[in-house]
């Protein structure tokens, strides 16, 4: 049978490194709530599909269990460092989120949550939601698999230039707290405004109870904020999906080899 070809077994296996790296980093399909299980079987539903028509041959001698290994380990890398550059975004509305909620003071409030594996308040778990929720509705995970598609039209198998992906994510990491920053900079205006009359309050009445007064105060307040915010943040979603598919795109033509 042609497909049990060990050119063809490699080429398939190949694939599926780079693809099941992509889906253990990238949003949505890295989630916690994704069952490992579904990722390796949508990550072979891929590959499968997509052996056939990635161009280019397998590298020479990769037959040897060392050429191989490394090849594979290549492939996982580039999927992954995809993955990771469709994150960015995410993390920023995340970071937002979190910044929020402790201004707020709702870093009393913060469970535990087991599906991330760390805590998180109210207000940053709400925004992120939200965002993946838009990003689903504005087919975010279609681009995400254009760009993977992309990839191997440009980017030889075992071929990608990894380490041009260093110096590229580290400078999107400053972006991440500009965003973030933006994101939440109408929050963090008013909370500070809040802080400074209640400052104002506490040296006109020294006598009055500051903290049972403005913990509530600030509370309804955010949540006041919070709740325009939202009903605006659906023209923003797509100025950050189309940031996710510039820096994938980027980064592609990074992995390049020369």
């Amino acid at each position: 049978m042609p497909f049990l070809t060990p050119e063809t077994l490699i080429r398939l296996f190949l694939v599926f490194a780079r693809v099941g790296g992509l889906l253990a980093a990238a949003p949505l399909f890295g989630h916690g709530s994704v069952p490992v299980r579904v990722r390796v079987f949508l990550a072979v539903l891929l590959a499968y599909a997509l052996h056939g028509i990635v161009p280019g041959e397998v590298p020479e001698n990769a037959t040897h269990p060392a050429v191989l290994l490394g090849a594979v380990a290549l492939e996982a890398l580039a999927g992954a460092a995809l993955g990771y550059a469709a994150q960015f975004v995410f993390w920023a509305v995340q970071f937002a989120g979190e910044a929020v909620g402790f201004q707020m003071g709702l870093s009393m409030a913060q469970v535990y949550n087991p599906v991330e594996g760390h805590s998180a308040n109210p207000i940053g778990r709400i925004l992120s939601l939200t965002f993946l929720l838009f990003f689903l509705l504005i087919d975010g995970h279609h681009h995400l698999l254009r760009a993977l598609v992309a990839s191997f039209d440009v980017v030889p198998l075992a071929g990608a230039r990894v380490a041009a992906a260093g110096p590229m994510l580290l400078q999107w990491v400053g972006r991440l707290f500009v965003t973030a920053l933006r994101l939440a900079a109408p929050f963090l205006v008013t909370i500070f405004l809040v802080d400074l009359a209640l400052g104002v309050f506490a040296r006109m009445v020294p006598q009055a109870d500051l903290f049972s007064l403005g913990l509530p105060l600030k509370l309804a307040v955010g949540l006041g904020i919070a709740g325009i915010f939202l009903s605006q943040f659906v023209p923003v979603v797509p100025e950050l999906v189309g940031q996710m598919v510039s820096d994938l795109l980027a980064l592609i033509e990074a992995m390049v080899p020369a």
